[in-house]
């Protein structure tokens, strides 16, 4: 019997070990990536990489966090059914190339990154093969036409001049691939929201549970003659909110609310 569970014991520390290990040698690889100086070579290193990271992630199981390096946002739905995996490096000219993997009870998806420019893109959706790439830091299960769906805040960091926060939404089609975009927004035609900002300011995007409202900041121009160039947008300390009724996320202007940093 003292054998036995001296053999348990053993298989649970190498298996911890192991993991260990994967996570150090992940780590490592991301942290070779950022400092790799050639841009073409850091892009083949962390397309390498991507590719790792989806094959730590179990088919045909519940989604779960795996042991992936610092760097890399893990986001689950509340049933465990759905997992989103994101992160960026960054490229030339203080830009970012990102990276995703949706993991559904379906299959893994890799997603692969179209948003290498100042388009919005607004009016479009998009699948996993042409993802509008954005590192997620939250994810908000909601219903459209009875069907489960996900609307995800995320950070488009562009770093020289403005910065974007986005708000996308995740569903899935008849043979369950991932769609990324929704007309679920009062503005027409749109299929997620982008907000554009000065990028050496900040912007407030949040979801606030106990309200179940999404909270953010109003960007308004910091001189008038700058209307309509959102480089020199900058939050004016007023608050706007969305609330999900009726399968819309619908605007309340000029809210007072506390902030959840």
């Amino acid at each position: 019997m003292k054998y036995k569970i001296f053999i348990i014991i053993m298989f649970a520390t190498l298996l911890q070990s192991n993991k260990i290990f994967a996570q150090n040698s992940l780590q490592k690889e991301l942290d070779e990536i950022f400092i790799e100086e050639n841009i073409e070579q850091r892009i083949r290193l962390a397309d390498t990489f991507c590719n790792k990271l989806a094959n730590m992630i179990n088919i045909g199981e519940n989604a779960e966090r795996i042991d992936a390096p610092r760097r890399v946002s893990q986001l689950f739905s509340k049933d465990k059914n759905i997992g989103i995996y994101t992160w960026s490096i960054p490229t030339e000219r203080g830009m970012y190339k990102y990276y995703g993997i949706v993991k559904s009870p379906k299959g893994i998806f890799i997603l692969q990154d179209i948003n290498i420019n100042d388009e919005y893109m607004t009016d479009e959706k998009f699948t996993n093969n042409k993802w509008f790439g954005a590192v997620y830091y939250d994810i908000i299960e909601i219903n459209i036409n009875d069907k489960k769906a996900y609307t995800l805040l995320g950070n488009d960091l562009k770093g020289i001049v403005s910065n974007k926060k986005i708000i996308d939404v995740l569903t899935f089609d008849d043979d369950e691939k991932p769609v990324f975009g929704a007309e679920i927004f009062e503005k027409p035609n749109h299929q997620r929201l982008i907000f554009e900002y000065n990028a050496r300011s900040a912007m407030y995007l949040r979801y606030n549970r106990e309200k179940k409202m999404i909270i953010h900041d109003f960007l308004a121009p910091v001189n008038p003659v700058f209307e309509g160039d959102y480089r020199f947008y900058v939050a004016d300390f007023s608050y706007d909110g969305l609330i999900y009724k009726n399968g819309k996320w619908t605007l309340l202007e000029n809210i007072s609310v506390e902030r959840e940093d």
